[in-house]
């Protein structure tokens, strides 16, 4: 397969695909940070939290489509569509430095993995508190709650998830 690419062109695309996989270690400790938090009932600490997890997401997604322009942009370069994923374009790239890509690539996703599993478990453990929270004042106060159930059989909650708790990647 031919080669396309120089220094000048993988160099940028190193550098992106270093910024995300830093970025999304930075969202992986501001949720283990949170995890630790609703684990010690700290409510004020979830909530301030929640704003700096915010914030990082829409970092990521910056980063994310930066870098998913530039991998575009290569792939339309070589002659490929401008989807063709990473994992493709990086076989147009000399081969001295195809391992890096394939290793940034490959850490870029275990992130997204781990950062999504971190997110999972959060998100179940704060349901979970809130469920407990509301059967402990429903059992207290019973007159104060009404509670409607979902076509799946679940209850109810108004309103779409926070950001936070959608898939991150």
């Amino acid at each position: 397969m031919p080669e396309f690419f120089t220094n000048q062109d993988w160099e940028p695309l190193v550098e992106l695909l270093r910024e995300e996989v830093q970025e999304y270690g930075q969202l992986h400790n501001l949720l283990s940070a949170q995890q630790e938090h609703i684990i010690e009932r700290k409510a004020e600490a979830v909530l301030a939290g929640n704003d700096d997890i915010d914030r990082q997401v829409e970092t990521l997604s910056g980063i994310r489509r930066r870098r998913e322009a530039a991998v575009a942009g290569l792939a339309g370069r070589a002659g490929l569509p401008g989807d063709t994923p990473l994992s493709e374009v990086t076989s147009r790239f000399p081969e001295y430095v195809r391992p890096l890509l394939e290793a940034l690539g490959s850490e870029c996703n275990e992130m997204i993995r781990r950062t999504r599993h971190k997110a999972r478990q959060n998100h179940l453990l704060l349901s979970r508190t809130l469920h407990l929270t509301q059967e402990a004042l429903r059992a207290l106060k019973p007159e104060l709650f009404s509670q409607t159930y979902a076509s799946s059989g679940k209850v109810a909650l108004g309103g779409p998830l926070p950001p936070r708790y959608h898939a991150v990647g």
